[in-house]
This record gives structure tokens, sequence and C-alpha cells, in this order.
């Protein structure tokens, strides 16, 4: 009987698992929330500027070494793991 009970209890976890799943609210499209979507984007848009010349390179070096430090400590641990732990 307790092996019973047990199952029956797995049963129940898993159908209210499911049902806590199923009870997500979609949110409500309507042309309302369209509409105040495209006034937000449009509002980002007008605020938004193109970079000058300077600022571009800047951010074009910050990132290129980033990316750079990435690939050294990624060669680093591939020889760690290739000729220090074979």
């Amino acid at each position: 009987m307790a092996d019973e009970k047990n199952t029956n209890n797995k049963k129940t976890e898993k159908t209210t698992a499911s049902s806590a799943v199923g009870n997500v609210k979609m949110p409500e499209v309507s042309k309302q929330s369209i509409s105040e979507f495209f006034r937000k984007y449009l509002r980002v848009l007008k605020l938004a500027r193109r970079p000058t010349k300077d600022e571009f390179f800047k951010i074009s070096a910050v990132s290129a070494a980033g990316i750079a430090v990435i690939g050294v400590l990624g060669f680093i641990i591939y020889l760690v793991f290739h000729y220090l732990l074979p």
C-alpha cells in the first residue's frame, strides 16, 4: 500500500508541475499595446546619435582588446590541458 501512495504522490507532483506551467499568462496584444511599443521604440531612436570617429575608434579598440584577452586566456587553457595535464 505504501508503494501505491508513493506512485500516486508522484503522479500528483507531475500534474501540479505541469499545471503551474500552464497558468502562465500570455501578454495581451492589442492595438494600444502595439502603438505604445512603437512609440517607445521611436523615442529611443530619436535620442540615439551616430558616434564620432574618436568614440568609434575607442569602442573598437576596447572591443579588440577584450577579444584578444579572451583569446589569449583560451590559448593558455588549451596549452595547460594539452601539455601539463595529459
